[in-house]
């Protein structure tokens, strides 16, 4: 069962949805997958994020639900970029083969009254093909998936079970720990390399990148390729538009910290701290926040990058870690704000709808020979003296859609 405080949470825009589909609460919830049942498909940080608590199936079924709610209030107005559009993970349970069933979710959906093709974005069973079960992504406007269900009752609701894809789900396993891990000094961690100078003094660094792959739809939306500067800056929109509010409102763990109290895992805490911590930054009068601003803003590049049908946002940082030190500094920030920037900025990229999915990879760096960014204003070359140049956490601040958590740390 849900509780009441749940229902407090998720507000009007959800009993919309309840209406379209003509189903409880817990109809939604048994249309999903359980945590451990989403475990098998995907080693997410789902587990840290909502697991080791008594309270964690309650905690799974109130993000559901949530996420359901966000579905329906993205903002409409960027068709092209989708941001009206939500990702969901959608599993086959029918005694069928892979491509049969895949063939089932795609009749479901031409099948159900009101939804067009340009509403859904299925590319078939790319997440897990079993005997029990075929796993795939979707990617489905507004109310979509409930109108499935709806006219699809005593079919679908049989052998079809959809989760919406929340940050912690789209987190590879191990992203956290390894940000942790550098953010502590461990600059050993990952695959982070030692510097050194070249044969002409350039400093040569392998940095971390995240790379974010892109969901079905995003770069070709109807049979329109979209222009990646266009992704790329609605992403960067998404994660520093109106102080960090809108991240902060569509956040799941941020509402169950500070509306309800209790009930929440440590993780949970540590993602709502790193929203409260920016949204706070911003000045209530003229509207600056530095690590909006100077830290995202400036410092990080987001990039799109060709793969496959989806492709993949990448972010990273654009200076060195010394010349982010610089820029950090003068706009009075500690090592504690930068790291809580980077928890914000990784956070925000995940909670993105555009994003499927967050890995960290390895990005080279090459930096002039006093540690400067801009190759084309490199100073003169002092003689090499074979020195090697240790790199620290904060140079991988590479995030391709990757996620800039990181990145800022680079920056910073």
């Amino acid at each position: 069962m849900i509780s009441a405080s749940l229902l407090t949470l998720v507000s009007l825009s959800t009993v919309s949805i309840f209406a379209v589909a003509t189903a409880t609460a817990d109809d939604l919830v048994a249309y999903g997958m359980s945590l451990e049942e989403f475990n098998d498909i995907r080693m997410s940080e789902s587990e840290a994020d909502f697991g080791g608590v008594a309270t964690t199936d309650e905690l799974w079924s109130e993000a559901l639900l949530f996420e359901y709610e966000i579905a329906m209030n993205h903002s409409q107005d960027k068709a092209l970029t989708s941001m009206g559009y939500h990702p969901y993970v959608i599993c086959n349970y029918a005694p069928e083969t892979g491509e049969q069933r895949a063939g089932m979710v795609n009749d479901a959906f031409q099948n159900t009254p009101g939804v067009d093709v340009s509403h859904f974005f299925f590319e078939g069973i790319g997440e897990l093909n079993a005997d029990e079960r075929s796993c795939g992504l979707v990617r489905t406007f507004n109310d979509t998936i409930p109108k499935v269900y709806a006219a699809n009752y005593s079919d679908a609701t049989m052998w079809m079970k959809t989760n919406p894809l929340n940050p912690s789900m789209k987190m590879v396993n191990g992203t956290v720990e390894a940000i942790q891990s550098r953010m502590d000094g461990q600059t050993d961690v990952g695959m982070i390399s030692v510097s050194n100078n070249d044969e002409n003094g350039y400093i040569k660094r392998s940095t971390l990148e995240f790379s974010n792959v892109l969901c079905p739809g995003v770069i070709n939306f109807n049979g329109t390729l979209v222009p990646g500067e266009e992704i790329s800056q609605a992403a960067k929109d998404f994660v520093t538009e109106n102080g960090g509010q809108t991240v902060r409102d569509s956040s799941y763990f941020y509402h169950k910290v500070n509306d309800e109290g209790s009930n929440y895992t440590e993780r949970m805490k540590l993602w709502s701290d790193a929203i409260s911590f920016v949204v706070n930054l911003t000045d209530p009068i003229d509207g600056r926040n530095p690590c909006l601003d100077k830290v995202i803003g400036e410092t990080l590049t987001f990039e799109v990058f060709p793969l496959g049908g989806t492709g993949v946002l990448g972010v990273f940082s654009s200076v060195s870690e010394e010349e982010g030190y610089t820029i950090a500094e003068a706009h009075n920030m500690t090592k504690d704000d930068v790291d809580q920037c980077i928890w914000y900025t990784l956070y925000a990229i995940a909670l993105n709808p555009m994003v499927c999915s967050v890995e960290v990879r390895a990005r080279p760096q090459t930096l002039c020979p006093d540690l400067t960014s801009d190759l084309s204003k490199c100073p003169p070359s002092p003689p090499s003296s074979g020195r090697a140049v240790q790199i620290s956490w904060m140079n991988i601040v590479i995030v391709s859609v990757t996620i800039t958590a990181l990145s800022f740390r680079v920056m910073y």
